[in-house]
Formats: structure tokens, sequence, C-alpha cells
């Protein structure tokens, strides 16, 4: 099989590579649009729910999918990896977080030396807003099926029909990386970038990846309200 091929356990995709880099280049606007989205509600002293405003710049990202896959081709769920898989993908998935999580928790403790945080935004959002649980619903639950969807069912399926899997891997996790608008928070959301695409690039579905995606947000909301209870 060529290098560039889909592997067998990968269905394959009608969209083109030429579909997956405007819909890349859609979330360079969504990015840009939601930098302005978030400045005009500061500077007019808008209190938007966090949890609220995540939920919906979430799922607007669903929309280029839809009309790449969907409206375009007719494709169907299974085209996006929303498919069934074997529950030895999820054993795999957990043994690949571990050593990820020991290094970004070094990375985390360099950064520490330095007073410097990762996503020093999350901390407040979750102890100063008074209902944090539509954006714990959101960050948990939304975040990781919608990315999953994008980066991995669209994105990372589409740049494979050019690319070798490990190169579209390698693309696709950096454009999730920078969705975070964190440049500390590059290095160790690139990293969880490549175990999420190279479970779906060996189970052939996205669930291994939604679910240790939530994991691992899931860790993160928990640390957050440990660390500030104690």
């Amino acid at each position: 099989m060529h290098q560039n091929e889909l592997s067998p356990r990968s269905p394959g995709v009608p969209w083109t590579v030429r579909d997956a880099w405007l819909g890349a280049a859609c979330l360079g606007i969504w990015l840009a649009l939601a930098y302005v989205a978030v400045t005009l509600l500061h500077l007019l002293d808008v209190d938007l729910s966090p949890g609220l405003m995540v939920s919906m710049l979430e799922l607007a990202l669903l929309v280029p999918v839809w009309w790449f896959t969907r409206k375009k081709y007719n494709a169907g769920r299974h085209h996006l990896g929303l498919t069934g898989f074997k529950m030895r993908y999820l054993g795999l998935g957990a043994a690949l977080l571990l050593p990820a999580m020991w290094i970004n928790a070094l990375y985390e403790t360099v950064l520490s030396s330095y007073n410097l945080e990762v996503q020093p935004e999350l901390k407040h959002i979750l102890t100063q807003t008074p209902s944090p649980g539509v954006f714990v619903f959101a960050a948990v639950i939304i975040a990781p099926l919608v990315e999953e969807i994008f980066f991995r069912g669209f994105l990372f399926a589409g740049l494979k029909k050019r690319f070798a899997w490990t190169k579209a891997m390698l693309i696709s996790s950096g454009l999730f990386a920078l969705l975070h608008l964190r440049l500390l928070a590059v290095p160790p959301i690139f990293i969880l970038g490549l175990i999420f695409a190279y479970l779906y690039q060996k189970s052939g579905s996205i669930w291994p990846g939604v679910l240790i995606h939530a994991l691992v947000n899931a860790l993160a909301v928990i640390w957050v309200f440990t660390y500030a209870a104690s």
C-alpha cells in the first residue's frame, strides 16, 4: 500500500485535501472572529457566560465539517469516524496518555518555576464564575466530541488523501494546538493531538480519541478544583 493511502482500518472519505485545507482556513477565520468577539464583549463589559460562549464557539466548528462532508458529498457518519471500535483501543489510549501526562506535568513544573501557567484563565473561569457547570459540560462533553470530529474525523482524514498519515497527524495536531490560542499550551496539546490522531489511525473510529480527550479535560477540571480548595 502506498504511504499516502488510508489505513485499511480507516474509511475512505469523499472530500479532497483541498476541502480539508479550506476547512482549516475556516478555522483561521473562526479564530479571528472569536478573538474579535471576546475583545468586543470585554470592551462593552458584557457578562456572557464562559460556558455558553465556549459551547457556541465549539459547535460553530461543525459548520465547515457539515458543508465539506454532508452538504458537498453527502458523506455519512462513518466517513467521519463515528463508528464502533474495539475496547483494546481505549487501553492503548490510556497507555499512551500516561507518559504524555508525565511529560506535561514536567513541563508545567518547569513553567511554574518561572511563575508561568499553561492556561491561567481556566482557574479563574472555574472558581470565579457563578455557575461553572455549563463550562464544565462544554469542556468535558462538547469540546472533545466537536474537536475530534473536526481535527481527526474531517481534517486528518482529508489530509491523508495526499500526505502520509504521519505528516497528516503532525499538521492536524499542530492546528489543534493552535486552536487553544495559548502559546504556552501548544506543546502539551500538540502531544495530545498526536495521541488522538494515532488512535483514529489505528482504530478507524474517533470514539477512543473522544473518550480519552474527555478524560483529559475532566482531569484538568478536577485538578483546578482540587488546587483551588487546597
